[in-house]
């Protein structure tokens, strides 16, 4: 049973987390008038080098958490988070602040594969999927915080924008005092691993076939980065473009809890396919929507808000699923690998998105997301349909 103490940890753990996350909400808000003289696909490259940079640093940075403790490279990486966000503030010409967000992105691979394995230390397989839950609740809810926080500082300085970054500097430097007082490393063994080890030895073979399909929904959200430029594009304000990603963002983290505490219950897989078949289905409507021109977007929202709720199982049962097959002494490289093909996966997206808005507006930013987590699920079906016959094999 979990103690009070690792529940309190793991409380703080994924408070600081959502603290961190703060930054990049207000970026993906505020970047667009920032750096208003930059074209679409610098402002998309300058985004997907945060995701670039957390993808080439979480497996090195998922080793340490291992070898050396989660805490100390969790503290270290928000410090440098905080001093990067201020930096931002002194320029605005798109090169350097591409390369400073570049760097941040490596603080955010500490972040988010340190606070993912405290989720799976401090968890049992009977309680994992509510802790993945909520460590989806304080992730997209950082986002969600940030786009607020981002709209309004926007709103307030409205010709002193580099004032936005220093104000959420100080939110992640809060993030940090958090840390260092409230998180207690949890009890685990330490074992040096071999440096010629593949990371995906630390997944079993349930984690790799979930893969895929985890990959497709990084997609996914590198494509909602990107939608604040579109919809600006479109001539959607940005105080309407940040209530739409709130509130979506605030559906999302409801049901990841639920669904998550769900998957505990009644097993991962079913779950899953319940989010799966969800998220098909909302993006299917919203090409559909925008094709005519999304002037029944407000009309439908009642339908959104469902299969938005719907696909929110699928976060929680992937990183649950990878949790459980993961060796107690591996487990931060196995969060490595799984935030690795996070961080490339949303630089895909957020590239991917600025083409395909460039070529076919809003309507064709969506299809390129379907097309291409339609495909990661195929690829995790045939994946799991293969150990589900040796799992059979096995027991003949």
């Amino acid at each position: 049973m979990e103690s009070q103490q690792t529940r309190r940890s793991l409380f703080v753990a994924c408070l600081a987390m959502a603290a961190s996350r703060v930054g990049f909400g207000v970026v993906v808000i505020v970047f667009p008038a920032y750096l208003s003289g930059a074209s679409d696909l610098e402002v998309a490259g300058a985004l997907a080098l945060y995701p670039l940079a957390e993808a080439a640093m979480s497996l090195p940075v998922g080793f340490l958490c291992d070898s050396r403790g989660r805490k100390a490279v969790f503290a270290a990486s928000l410090a440098a988070m905080a001093v990067l966000m201020a930096s931002i503030a002194l320029t605005r010409n798109i090169y350097v602040v591409a390369g400073i967000h570049a760097a941040m992105g490596v603080g955010a691979a500490g972040v988010t594969v340190s606070t993912l394995a405290i989720v799976t230390d401090s968890t049992a397989p009977s309680t994992r999927g509510a802790g993945m839950g909520g460590f989806d609740l304080a992730d997209i809810g950082g986002y969600a915080v940030g786009i607020v926080l981002g709209a309004r500082l926007s709103a307030a300085f409205p010709h002193a924008l580099g004032s936005a970054f220093l104000v959420t500097s100080l939110v992640v430097a809060s993030a940090l005092a958090v840390v260092v007082l409230g998180v207690r490393e949890p009890p685990r063994r330490r074992i040096e691993r071999q440096a010629s080890s593949s990371p995906l030895s630390s997944l079993d073979a349930r984690g790799r076939a979930a893969l895929p399909l985890w990959f497709g929904v990084t997609v996914l959200l590198g494509t909602v980065f990107f939608l604040p430029r579109a919809f600006a594009r479109s001539g959607i304000s940005l105080g309407a473009t940040s209530d739409i990603l709130v509130v979506g963002i605030a559906v999302l983290g409801a049901g990841a809890v639920g669904f998550g505490a769900l998957s505990d219950r009644i097993g991962r897989g079913v779950v899953m396919l319940v989010g799966v078949s969800g998220l098909i289905e909302l993006l299917v409507a919203l090409i559909l929507i925008f094709h005519s021109g999304g002037h029944s977007f407000v009309k439908n929202l009642p339908l959104l808000g469902l299969l938005l709720f719907t696909s929110s199982a699928i976060v929680p049962t992937v990183l649950a699923t990878a949790g459980d097959g993961a060796a107690e002494s591996t487990r931060g490289t196995a969060m490595g690998f799984y935030t690795t093909l996070l961080s490339v996966g949303s630089a895909t997206g957020t590239l991917a998105a600025g083409v395909a808005h460039s070529l076919g507006g809003l309507a064709g930013v969506f299809e390129a997301a379907c097309g291409a987590f339609f495909l990661s699920c195929l690829v995790s079906l045939v994946m799991w349909v293969r150990v589900g016959r040796a799992v059979k094999r096995k027991a003949l």
